[in-house]
């Protein structure tokens, strides 16, 4: 038998995988489908350590699904054939999974394995420009629907033609109304060839599904939408393949609860305890020796040779196998938040805090164990989440909405807006805010939300870039009658100043001010000053925090001195700072202001490569400005 191969990153670091020659060489004499999704265990696993980024848990969970559908859909030649059928998940982040077996069915090469969240590469969620991906996914609830219209345009291109349409879902992403919306027109139509399948492997972002948001019964919540509803062994790929050969011969749709273990393939990826708070395998690269452990066990499951390395030399007292701490951080303004809100709950006791299946990613978790009677876990709901929020204003409650600010924005405008329309006080607070982090991709990349945001009526938006600012903006908010928008960053925080307010000189200078908000975009301001510096230009750095300031207001009085003015902006083009200041200095014409930003789809990939790609890295900012004042 062929052994795995070694893949060197430029830093020296070596990454075990299985080539498709070795796949298809082990394919032919075991003729196994748990044995190849063991090497794509190991494949994916691989690609997302390479990559420093990705989602381990549902990735090993879902493979043995994932391997089962190409297989007893795709015929006895299924790694050299195209398939025939349509696949896709709907929860997304399982992306590394998808690329393994795309890979074993050379649909990828093996150099492609170890592009995943690279520019140019394998996106962090699955997109169509990638061949082979049906439609893009990511963002939770819409797959039922999507396989639908697969389904419909099917029968309309081939009336006879009833080619298996198979999405898979995850059991937090349940939570997700467009789920439930989608089913009963399936049954209606009679959709028989669309099979939903559920990769129920019990556990969300950070604990138990019935804990965040407890399903009910599935089953004749399932069968009241008129589907058939059928249960297996999830990591059994065999089981599942018979129950979708079973599915062929029903005139309903079939909904398949398949029971799987998160982290399925790696024992101690497996265990979590019953009170578990913190599930750590969730996303993110392992540690070293815990990733070396974990390919000693996958490559074992494979070749069925004992290793004395299989995982039994690691402590049972490393952090990892903690589930009652979450993971350590480093400082930012995300754990500067998580601290705060304690505090601002503990001196109001209107605040309410909600969260959506986020509770360690936006800073609740610790107030959710401090004061549990005002915290409300919506789970994967933003719509509801948002409207609970309004009844709650209008009850005489604060309520602080925390959320991806993609999530947020794109999912519950509309009841935003009909919050605001009954001019109550409500804080959200929008985190992953901007291009950075990029290696997840647009779905999870907030470059929209002060577009967004800025057309609601009486809406304030702020973007702090570090504690005093994060201050300064709560204080404001609560004293805005009515709805605000705290855009969070997530990475390293500005050093402190002694008085924030809605714009902060970070530092002087005469011949250029730069004005930006936001802890990256303001460190990439203060980096392109020091390079101006090096051009004998002398810029000045400026951090706005109230986006929709009053034009002629302390903004404008803040610049009022400088001849050129450019306004940095972590988002695509809206109604918000550059607009703003443009307006202040119209009638100005001795003040000229610029834009430097994002437009269109962000790119994906890792961060230094993707803020180059859209030029607003330090050193492009630098070249763009130096530009403008050469005009």
């Amino acid at each position: 038998m062929q052994k795995e191969s070694l893949h060197h990153r430029e830093d020296g670091e070596t990454f075990p995988y299985w080539s498709q020659d070795a796949i298809r060489e082990t394919w032919e004499r075991r003729q196994s489908l748990k044995v190849l999704a063991d090497q794509c265990r190991l494949n994916a696993l691989s690609a997302i350590q390479h990559a420093g980024s990705g989602h381990i848990g549902t990735s090993l969970s879902s493979l043995d699904i994932m391997v089962a559908v190409r297989h007893y859909l795709g015929g006895s030649s299924f790694l050299t054939e195209p398939p025939r059928h349509v696949f896709f998940s709907s929860k997304g982040h399982d992306a590394p999974a998808f690329y393994s077996v795309m890979h074993a069915c050379g649909q990828l090469s093996d150099a492609d394995l170890f592009t995943l969240r690279r520019l140019g590469g394998l996106p962090g969620h699955p997109e169509t420009i990638t061949p082979g991906v049906a439609t893009n996914t990511g963002s939770l609830g819409m797959g039922i629907s999507k396989a639908k219209g697969f389904v419909k345009a099917q029968r309309l291109s081939n009336p006879e033609e009833r080619k298996p349409v198979v999405v898979m879902l995850g059991d937090g992403e349940l939570d997700e109304g467009q789920i439930w919306e989608s089913m009963p027109g399936a049954a209606r139509d009679g959709f028989s060839e669309l099979v939903a399948i559920v990769d129920a492997n019990g556990i969300q972002s950070d604990t138990w599904t019935e804990n965040t948001l407890p399903l009910g019964d599935v089953r004749k919540r399932v069968e009241g939408s008129g589907w058939d509803f059928v249960e297996c062994e999830g990591n059994d790929p065999d089981e599942v393949g018979q129950v979708l050969k079973a599915s062929e011969d029903s005139d309903r749709p079939t909904f398949v609860w398949a029971h799987t273990k998160k982290g399925s393939g790696v024992p101690w990826m497996e265990k979590f305890p019953e009170k578990g708070e913190y599930y750590k395998f969730h996303s993110g690269a392992l540690e070293k020796e815990v990733y070396r452990a974990a390919v000693a066990i996958l490559v074992s499951s494979v070749t069925g040779e004992p290793s004395s390395s299989a995982g039994s030399e690691l402590s049972e007292n490393r952090p990892e196998f903690d589930a009652l701490t979450p993971r350590h951080r480093a400082a930012s303004m995300l754990t500067i938040w998580e601290e705060m809100l304690c505090d601002v709950m503990r001196n109001d006791p209107r605040v309410i805090a909600l969260d959506g299946d986020l509770s360690y990613d936006t800073g609740t978790h610790l107030a959710r164990n401090l004061f549990p009677d005002r915290y409300i876990q919506a789970g994967i709901a933003e719509q509801d989440m948002v409207s609970m929020a309004g009844t709650l204003a209008l009850s005489g409650h604060i309520p602080m909405v925390h959320s991806f600010s993609t999530f947020m924005t794109m999912r519950a405008t509309e009841q935003i807006f009909n919050n605001a329309t009954e001019y109550s006080r409500i804080i959200y607070l929008g985190f992953l805010s901007g291009v950075v982090p990029s290696a997840p991709g647009f779905s999870h990349q907030a470059v929209t939300d002060v577009g967004i945001m800025s057309s609601i009526p009486g809406m304030r938006v702020f973007e702090p870039s570090c504690q005093s600012e994060l201050r300064w903006a709560v204080a404001e908010a609560f004293g805005h009658s009515g709805p605000s928008f705290i855009r969070m960053g997530g990475l390293s925080p500005l050093p402190e100043i002694p008085a924030a307010g809605a714009i902060n000189e970070r530092r002087s200078g005469k011949d250029v001010a730069l004005v930006a908000s936001g802890p990256l975009f303001s460190s990439l301001a203060l980096d392109a000053a020091d390079e101006l510096q090096a051009h004998d230009v002398d810029a000045s750095v400026f951090t706005m925090v109230d986006l929709l300031g009053e034009p002629f207001g302390p903004h404008a009085e803040a610049l009022k001195g400088y001849e050129y003015v450019v306004v940095l902006e972590n988002h695509n083009p809206a109604l918000a700072k550059y607009e703003m200041l443009k307006e202040s200095f119209r009638s100005r014409r001795t003040v000229r202001v610029s834009r430097i930003g994002l437009e269109g789809v962000p790119a994906n990939g890792q961060p230094a490569e993707v803020l180059k790609h859209h030029g607003v890295d330090a050193n492009s900012i630098c070249e763009t400005v130096r530009g403008i004042l050469a005009e």
